[in-house]
């Protein structure tokens, strides 16, 4: 087992059927004593989110609710990493920034620019993993999202992580076995 010096926070992040969810839960399995995290810490409540089949059939949030909805996940982000001083793994299946590159999914009606500067104020992850198969490997996968907005996804996840440090880009196509040591060995490094 990997003794910790400090805390370290992995996000998961790509478009639909990319393999966050199963290589989250099996990092989980493999990291004894890690949390594993959707999207955001539940402080006060549990997580009782229920699975969007279309997310993209929904219709935007108020500004002010779209708002004060970020702003309650920037607090809940600081409380949960402020208070909680243990030494885990912790492992996002998406991360905050995610509302960047899919808005509409949570119904988030802020500019980009407004969001990009309220979530400057998140904390970062030390390890930014994007999840990019092909899109014939995506769309066999899942349905939920176009071809079309698949594509621009990727692209701008593409354009969101040329600005981030520590990423890790994965195609999703290969052996999750080898995957997972790719993922491992990053972590050990950073642990030392």
């Amino acid at each position: 087992m990997i003794k910790l010096k400090k805390k370290i926070i992995i996000s998961l992040m790509g478009v639909d059927g990319s393999g966050k969810t199963t290589l989250a839960k099996k990092l989980f399995k493999i990291f004894k004593g890690s949390k594993y995290l959707h999207l955001k810490p539940y402080i006060l409540f549990q997580d009782r989110r229920t699975v969007i089949k279309k997310p993209h059939q929904q219709k935007k949030s108020s500004f002010l609710l779209s708002f004060f909805r970020l702003l309650s996940w920037l607090i809940s982000y600081k409380i949960f990493f402020n208070y909680n001083r243990s030494k885990k793994i912790y492992i996002f299946d998406r991360y905050a920034h995610d509302i960047l590159v899919d808005p509409l999914r949570y119904r988030h009606n802020l500019s980009y620019d407004l969001t990009r500067i309220i979530l400057n104020f998140f904390p970062k992850p030390d390890l930014w993993i994007f999840l990019n198969p092909s899109l014939k490997i995506i769309e066999s996968r899942k349905h939920e999202l176009s071809s079309t907005e698949s594509k621009r996804q990727i692209r701008d996840y593409i354009l969101f992580f040329k600005n981030q440090k520590n990423v890790l880009v994965l195609n999703t196509n290969v052996n999750k076995k080898k995957l997972v040591k790719q993922i491992i060995k990053i972590i050990n490094k950073s642990v030392k």
